[in-house]
């Protein structure tokens, strides 16, 4: 498990008024398997399918991120991201800050994908018909035993020297009262936002949390505190969205930009699911069998490997991540013939990994990073760390 910096602000909504204050600081585990994981899984059911396409965007996106060992920080060839178009740098950057959402959700609510169920707002079951499309939307919703946690992930590119920003931009003070009228009209419900910052020194993430007692706990183990953090507060006017901001969830990547507009990871993850509850005049598939066609299309167009997990047929191919030079990674992006035994909690896989490989499993989907130095891990491998005991 590789790290970044972060800091981590609470803050509350009273008399129309935010204030925002710095609680804490330190190194936010994330996991490169489950950001390249997230992107794979950015699929629009509407369009064709291929597997090949899936990982040439994985072989991409590792090439642009790399760490320096096992547990260490998540870096960014800075040149390369720089030089590279605007199109390439959402990509990067949306990818990253769908990741850091997951990886906060785990640090900071303790959220297991192995237990607690995850669904993306363009995504909801018939279930969850209590959620409005009234133009703001988050993009993730935890399911947590203490409530349900809506998250949004945004990101910018960093051109100065300071990775880390001493004041907010507007975008943030604009989407946070986004968030904040949201909440209101959903009965004050819970939620969070991460912000992802890419820059010449490396990749670290703003982590704003509701003031809350129930995440006490959690910023007393893993950050250390500030008692004089940074503070701002700002009053919750009406905003209207300009035509050129794009749709919601979308992260410009750059200051200086304007936000991207055309399709990117965020916008696949929300088009590969129906449409939203309250927009519906008919009932849709449930986003469980939706996902279950998506993973079926990549296995009907992955090459046939010669392998078999717990006795599963096995297809996809490792790929060098050399899309920018000498790969420092190799990915391996498989699929399932059908659904495996139930895996173990994250923390014992990554014990049981001993910093040999990043891997993640979801489902079918299976995918592994490991040193390009180092041999692939067997099967038996793979299954005696991802698999809970029998």
């Amino acid at each position: 498990m590789n790290t970044v910096r972060a800091r981590v602000w609470q803050f509350q909504v009273q008399e129309a008024v935010v204030t925002v204050t710095e609680v804490g600081q330190g190194e936010l585990p994330v996991g490169l398997a489950r950001l390249i994981h997230i992107n794979a899984l950015a699929c629009d059911h509407n369009r064709v399918l291929d597997y090949r396409t899936k990982q040439l965007e994985v072989r991409l996106l590792a090439s642009y991120l790399h760490t320096a060992g096992a547990d260490g920080p998540l870096r960014v060839d800075h040149r390369a991201f720089t030089a590279s178009s605007r199109h390439i740098r959402g990509f990067v950057a949306e990818s990253s800050g769908l990741g850091m959402l997951t990886a906060a959700g785990e640090a900071l609510f303790a959220w297991d994908n192995t237990a607690h169920p995850l669904h993306s707002f363009d995504a909801l079951p018939g279930s969850l018909t209590d959620y409005q499309n009234d133009g703001i939307r988050p993009d993730l919703l935890f399911h947590l035993p203490g409530g349900r946690v809506a998250g949004e992930a945004r990101g910018r590119h960093r051109r100065t020297k300071t990775l880390l920003p001493k004041r907010p931009l507007a975008e943030q003070k604009n989407r946070l009262q986004d968030l904040a009228r949201w909440s209101a009209a959903h009965q004050d419900h819970a939620y969070f936002m991460s912000w992802v910052w890419i820059g010449r020194s490396g990749v670290a993430v703003d982590i704003f949390l509701p003031q809350d007692k129930r995440w006490d706990g959690a910023l007393d183990v893993r950050w250390k505190r500030q008692s004089e953090g940074h503070q701002w507060r700002f009053p919750v006017h009406e905003r209207r969205r300009r035509p050129s901001e794009g749709p919601l969830g979308q992260m410009p990547t750059d200051e200086s930009e304007p936000p991207l507009t055309p399709p990117s990871a965020t916008d696949a993850l929300r088009t590969a699911m129906p449409v939203p509850v309250a927009a519906r005049t008919q009932p849709t598939a449930d986003p469980l069998s939706q996902t279950g066609r998506l993973v079926q299309r990549l296995y009907d167009t992955a090459p046939e490997l010669d392998a078999e997990f717990v006795g599963n047929p096995v297809r996809g191919t490792w790929v060098p991540a050399d899309a920018l030079g000498p790969a420092q990674h190799e990915v391996l992006l498989a699929v399932l013939a059908e659904q495996p035994p139930p895996q173990a909690g994250v923390r014992e896989r990554l014990a049981r990994a001993e910093g040999r490989f990043d891997a993640c499993l979801d489902g079918r989907l299976l995918t592994v990073v490991r040193s390009a130095a180092e041999p692939p891990p067997s099967w038996q491998d793979l299954e005696e760390v991802l698999l809970s005991p029998a």
